[in-house]
């Protein structure tokens, strides 16, 4: 237990150190783009001192230094600011975002999961069949398939051919849902989640797939299992205990797998025209809305390396081999 205690404090300060790491770079990046924010709302009508003023207002005239602090404490309080194009609270808009980010990130993610581990667990106990032979082509096949390519496929098909699914969006114009649950508690919702998920889920299924075929190829031959037969115990069953033990780099694999969504979402969100976090975040960087960016960046970058150190964390509850130190 006390190993354990000493392997979150540590995490956690690299976790910190980390997070400072990516704001400063962040900071940094946003300070060099090329292009000033209030050449948003200037036009040759506005007097210097209009400008001089919106730029205080924002505080863009402040010393380096200053804004500098001012942006990590901030980042570290969850104070985004106001939106310079919206000017509205930049909280009220990237939590909304990132929420409909995962509405349409989980429901594919864990589908992808379940079947992939079983799959997968299906092609390595059969190893040199013609099923596992064909499996493998068909998972290498999708893996291979870039997700814009997949996805203007699916649109052209069901969106403008056959017309059996809507070509974006994340409910209906008419959807009279307020609240974020209000919209997704909605058969609408699932009906407009139909083509993103499958395009999600033909990417995501291939590496939880091919992990666990990988692993249970080593774990099938393992004693544990030829002790399990040896008992009488049914096939099902010693598949069940062998993909159990094949599993730990799975978890990895679902932080990662977090991880790679989050950088192929935007491309989908635009796509698809859902209004998730990765599309408000190209909005915002044409906009040069520094608070908005900001705040993505920062939530999208603590979403996966939380996710991170939860998976280090249960590897000790799947594999009780595992200890810290």
């Amino acid at each position: 237990m006390q190993g354990l205690r000493l392997y979150i404090m540590r995490r956690l300060m690299t976790l910190s150190f980390v997070i400072w790491a990516i704001l400063t770079l962040l900071f940094i990046v946003l300070k060099t783009l090329p292009g000033d924010p209030t050449a948003i709302f200037v036009d040759s009508n506005f007097a210097p001192e209009m400008i001089a003023a919106q730029r205080a207002a924002w505080g863009l005239d402040d010393p380096l230094l200053v804004q500098y602090g001012r942006y990590i404490w901030n980042m570290a309080t969850f104070e985004f600011g106001q939106s310079f194009f919206q000017a509205v609270p930049v909280r009220e808009i990237v939590f909304e975002k990132l929420l409909n980010t995962w509405a349409m990130v989980l429901p594919a993610l864990v589908i992808a999961i379940v079947l992939g581990a079983i799959l997968g667990a299906m092609l390595g106990w059969r190893r040199g069949s013609r099923g596992e032979g064909t499996g493998v082509a068909l998972l290498l096949a999708l893996r291979s398939a870039p997700s814009f390519f997949v996805a203007i496929l699916l649109l052209m098909l069901f969106a403008y051919q056959v017309r059996w699914l809507p070509s974006g969006g994340m409910v209906s114009l008419d959807n009279d849902g307020e609240t974020f649950l209000a919209r997704i508690l909605t058969f609408d919702y699932l009906y407009h989640l139909i083509l993103p998920g499958l395009v999600l889920l033909s990417r995501e299924i291939t590496t939880p797939a091919l992990l666990l075929r990988s692993t249970m190829l080593e774990v099938r031959n393992s004693d544990f299992v030829d002790i399990l037969r040896a008992k009488g115990l049914k096939e099902r069953v010693v598949v069940t205990h062998a993909a159990r033990n094949a599993m730990l780099p799975l978890v990895t694999d679902v932080a990662v797998s977090l991880a790679l969504l989050f950088e192929g979402q935007v491309l989908l969100e635009i796509i698809f025209a859902w209004p998730g976090i990765g599309r408000e975040l190209v909005t915002a960087l044409n906009n040069l809305d520094y608070p908005i960016v900001q705040a993505c960046f920062f939530l999208m970058a603590l979403t996966i390396l939380v996710l991170n150190f939860i998976a280090d964390l249960l590897y000790g509850l799947i594999d009780p081999r595992v200890t810290y130190t």
